[in-house]
């Protein structure tokens, strides 16, 4: 069986992945995060917009993801290739043997803080969906945005002020866009308003630049394969103010021609993505299964 794995982005966390992670992680994992973000693990007090800030938020779903592929990839085959949206690429280098998870944990926090620190005011991302690119660049022009993520030949996401995506959000509406959204995060992630985050992490990302992965790294902003933790890397840190192109990405994983697509979450918005490209491979999420044992049979049972 050939299973490519898409690790998603921020967003999609709730109350109950906490809890998961709680019960899963293991105690190198649990440690680190403990030490890195004290509150997420504490007993209770934990609701859906507290865990949103880029500080909670970003280590929490590294840990999550990783307690699941720890939990799980030694009853699977080996992927063919691994992808992540946005944070999610931070997981995909992980899982390929970049770097261990609990210090993934603290890479994790300092990126949200490398991110927030470029963030003077209000600002934000915007997902558009039913209007053609010609439409989509025609308002970021107008709204002082950037076009942070493709997605999809109509489905886009803007990146910048605050401001500038409320104007957005009226323009796309009065041409007829089919939803537009204004998502759970507060930096322009994927712009070049982040370009010195880009650098500075880059900067601690470089003790795990040596060695070769376990298995292919495709990068959310082009697709393009990384079988070297050097190059997995230096995707990983430009990624944080170059846009993405996740639809081309997606295309990459299905030139890899997987059997089974597996999302490792919060959420299934991934999967959502992949039906809508390439509904004859097949594709579910983590969040779909109640344990772990009932996934891995459900992957084993394709092959």
């Amino acid at each position: 069986m050939r299973l490519a794995i898409l690790f998603s982005g921020q967003g999609g966390q709730q109350p109950e992945h906490v809890a998961q992670l709680r019960e899963r992680a293991s105690p190198a994992l649990a440690t680190r995060l403990a030490e890195t973000v004290p509150s997420i693990l504490q007993a209770s007090g934990l609701t859906s917009p507290d865990l949103q800030p880029n500080r909670l938020a970003q280590p929490l779903i590294f840990a999550w993801q990783m307690s699941m592929w720890q939990a799980i990839q030694p009853h699977l085959p080996r992927p063919v290739c691994v992808a992540g949206y946005s944070l999610g690429e931070m997981a995909a280098c992980c899982a390929a043997g970049a770097f261990p998870a609990d210090a993934g944990v603290a890479l994790c926090a300092e990126r949200a803080e490398l991110m927030d620190a470029c963030v003077d005011g209000p600002a934000g991302l915007l997902a558009i969906i039913g209007l053609h690119l010609s439409a989509i660049e025609g308002i970021a022009g107008r709204c002082g945005l950037v076009v942070a993520i493709r997605n999809g030949p109509d489905h886009f996401v803007l990146g910048g002020a605050a401001a500038g995506l409320a104007q957005a959000q009226g323009l796309a509406e009065a041409q007829g866009a089919g939803r537009v959204v204004r998502l759970g995060v507060t930096t322009p992630s994927h712009t070049p308003l982040l370009a010195p985050a880009a650098a500075g992490f880059a900067g601690r990302l470089a003790a795990h630049r040596a060695g070769r992965l376990a298995f292919p790294v495709l990068s959310a902003i082009d697709g393009r394969s990384a079988r070297t933790a050097a190059d997995a890397l230096d995707a990983l840190a430009r990624q944080i103010c170059t846009p993405l192109d996740w639809d081309r990405c997606l295309g990459a994983v299905e030139e890899m021609q997987p059997d089974v697509v597996l999302e490792i979450g919060p959420g299934n918005a991934l999967v959502r993505m992949w039906s809508e490209r390439c509904d004859a491979i097949v594709a579910r999420a983590a969040d779909d299964f109640r344990t772990t044992a009932g996934l891995i049979d459900w992957v084993r049972s394709r092959g």
